[in-house]
């Protein structure tokens, strides 16, 4: 099997990137109470979509917003560290299953994959 370019990886990180950017902002327009584990399943699934590039962006981007998190939500937030961290792992788990499901080949499309976190509320456009 060929390699990739360094092009077509490059061009997969961009793609990856603005999937989970996408994804953030629309979250925040949408701004549905409990919506954003849907917006993180979603962006995950997608960026993972691309190829295995968009899988390790999605995955180290992930890992560093949720390790930003831990402290913000303490700082900020005023959560005791416990509450950081199970907030933490559970964001964490969130964006595996999004991964996970784009790689099973089983779903259409991110809507279908990441139905299980959608809440009333959250506009039919996403």
């Amino acid at each position: 099997m060929p390699r990739k370019s360094k092009l077509n990886k490059l061009k997969e990180t961009i793609l990856a990137v603005q999937d989970l950017n996408r994804n953030y902002w629309d979250m925040k327009r949408d701004n549905t109470v409990k919506g954003d584990d849907y917006f993180h399943c979603k962006a995950n699934y997608e960026a993972t979509s691309r190829g295995v590039t968009g899988e390790r962006v999605a995955k180290k981007l992930g890992n560093a917003k949720e390790n930003f998190d831990y402290y913000y939500n303490q700082i900020w937030k005023g959560l005791s560290k416990k509450a950081a961290l199970k907030d933490k792992a559970h964001d964490k788990a969130v964006n595996k299953t999004g991964r996970q499901r784009a790689k099973s080949g089983v779903y259409r499309n991110a809507k279908d994959a990441c139905k299980l976190y959608r809440v009333r509320g959250i506009n039919d456009k996403y």
